[in-house]
């Protein structure tokens, strides 16, 4: 074998084997989230332009069972036991759409905007989350919202992460 030959051989091994442990969800691949996993909305890092962003709040931290599957090129995640909303106008399936190389659910609900009285304003609000997927499983991104009217008009981002329960086996 000549010299040539063998330093392409030693060139292309070291290239493979580090994309062999790449993330699955790349945007040339089948998009999978599956597993137990614990979600966090980092609501007490809300930044933005509404003065609900400045009002204090805590993380929200739940545990759940997310399922995907694609169909036709679509690939959906589900999350299987979602935690109840605390806002009705909320839709009570959370579904998360591949988009190449991000989870997204977009959604229009009610924001309960908290008055300085303590009574609540509803207002028309559009959402949308995106997890982009990282090492060791984890996923990271945003919860976006538009206020479009009344006293939190504006808008609101938090943090939010998912986090598998049992790290993947690699």
């Amino acid at each position: 074998m000549s010299r040539l030959v063998k330093s392409a051989s030693v060139a292309s091994a070291a290239l493979i084997a580090p994309l062999s442990l790449a993330p699955l969800a790349l945007a040339s691949e089948v998009a999978s989230w599956n597993g137990e996993y614990v979600m966090v909305l980092n609501a007490n890092a809300k930044s933005g332009t509404s003065v609900a962003a400045s009002q204090p709040e805590f993380a929200h931290r739940t545990s759940v069972s997310i399922t995907s599957s694609c169909t036709a090129g679509v690939c959906i995640a589900t999350v299987n036991n979602p935690t109840p909303p605390k806002n009705e106008s909320m839709p009570r399936t959370i579904e998360f759409t591949w988009n190449g190389s991000q989870w997204v659910r977009e959604m229009s609900w009610n924001w309960d905007c908290l008055l300085p009285d303590g009574t609540i304003e509803y207002a028309p609000a559009k959402s949308i989350t995106v997890y982009t997927p990282g090492q060791y499983g984890i996923l990271t991104g945003v919860f976006h919202t538009d206020i479009a009217s009344g006293a939190c008009k504006g808008n609101v981002d938090m943090p939010i992460s998912a986090k598998p329960v049992s790290p993947p086996i690699t």
